[in-house]
């Protein structure tokens, strides 16, 4: 599990904790929803090198007034495949691929 807070003018990163005991610290890049559900998830990706695999996560808040939040694996393949899904889908539109653009 990770901790972290954000606000909407800094680059967010986090240091996780991986189950080999190594760590690797990751840009935060999408914060999202699943529709109808009011858990929320967030995508990962590692801040050095080439990405090799992106991290979805739980996201759990601890003070909603400063959105400060802990971050924690999913472990639940069912409620995997669903936050998956969900970010492939919010990755397909054209809105988010210009976004991105942007950035590099």
């Amino acid at each position: 599990m990770s901790d972290f807070g954000y606000g909407d003018d800094i680059d967010l990163t986090v240091t996780l904790e991986l189950d080999d005991d190594t760590s690797v610290e990751c840009d935060v890049i999408l914060v999202f929803e699943i529709e109808d559900d009011e858990q929320e998830y967030v995508a990962l990706y590692p801040s050095s090198g080439e990405p090799d695999e992106i991290y979805l996560m739980r996201c759990n808040y601890f003070d909603e007034s400063t959105l400060e939040m802990e971050i924690e694996s999913i472990d639940d393949d069912d409620e995997f495949e669903l936050v998956s899904e969900a970010f492939d889908a919010i990755m397909e539109q054209e809105d988010w691929n210009d976004t991105m653009a942007e950035d590099d």
